[in-house]
């Protein structure tokens, strides 16, 4: 009898989950950032970014805990082993990809403008006498004061991209400018909102980030991403949450060859190891 309950205690321990021998992924958010991060109405977060963490971590065979603050306390936070990532959303920029490890993106993103409808932004020149709302430090509120006195609009600064869009809902702005996949967002949840131009020339991924040194992460984290975008998981968030179907060259279903965002610093060439 002695025998048979130790042949069980070890066949428990051979079958526990990996992920429990494991600390849980510690992962920094910035809070309130519709349509990735949010809360519920039990206060829980929830989120595009927030279930496609939750899905990576799973496929890692890993826990993930999230702890919410603004984008310079995470960015400090990552740095001195604080926190093991951020999930971002991260504009892959040189800037960033000198400061941090960056994974392959999840989506592409843009710089776009929004309007009310019937009050298009089609080309730069219509946002003369205009007031453009942009999320206050942010890449938007930089491209804004650059800009600002040639085409001739004034700025009006908020504190999130949702808020740079309900300022133009209330006739307090006449138009935003935030990432595309936000004024994806809005255009599918405000009817009376619309996207108008963005500038290409600012395309990039949205990526997560981890600490330089993290390399086994970083290919750890993208493997499993990867395998999320085969398997269509990454697609049917962007549908659930951005409001679009994702075709076969955007970044919820390409998968990009090494690890990291090609062209900037951190990319690795080397073929991928995942097996999905």
């Amino acid at each position: 009898m002695r025998l048979r309950h130790g042949l069980l205690l070890l066949a428990c321990l051979l079958l526990r989950p990996a992920f429990a021998e494991e600390p849980p992924l510690r992962a920094g958010v910035v809070p309130n950032a519709l349509p990735f991060v949010t809360s519920d109405a039990h206060g829980n977060l929830t989120g595009f970014t927030i279930d496609l963490f939750r899905a990576i971590a799973e496929r890692m065979q890993r826990q993930i805990t999230f702890v919410t603050g603004p984008q310079p306390q995470l960015i400090a936070g990552l740095k001195a082993g604080t926190y093991d990532l951020l999930p971002g959303p991260i504009n892959a920029t040189p800037d960033r990809a000198a400061d941090m490890l960056l994974t392959e993106g999840y989506l592409w993103s843009e710089f776009q403008f929004g309007s009310r409808n019937g009050e298009p932004v089609n080309k730069l020149e219509d946002l003369k006498g205009r007031r453009l709302a942009v999320r206050a430090d942010s890449p938007y509120a930089d491209w804004a004061e650059r800009n600002a006195q040639h085409y001739g609009f004034s700025v009006l600064p908020t504190a999130s991209g949702m808020e740079a869009v309900q300022a133009v809902l209330k006739h307090q702005a006449d138009a935003s400018l935030s990432a595309s996949p936000l004024q994806a967002y809005a255009v599918a949840h405000e009817k009376d909102f619309v996207a108008g131009l963005s500038l290409p020339e600012t395309r990039t991924h949205e990526s997560a980030a981890v600490r330089r040194a993290d390399t086994e992460l970083r290919d750890e984290l993208e493997d499993a991403l990867r395998c999320l975008k085969l398997n269509g998981t990454v697609a049917r968030l962007s549908k659930t949450w951005l409001g679009y179907e994702p075709d076969a060259e955007d970044l919820e279903n390409l998968v990009v060859p090494g690890y990291g965002v090609p062209g900037l610093a951190g990319y690795d060439p080397k073929p991928r190891k995942a097996r999905c």
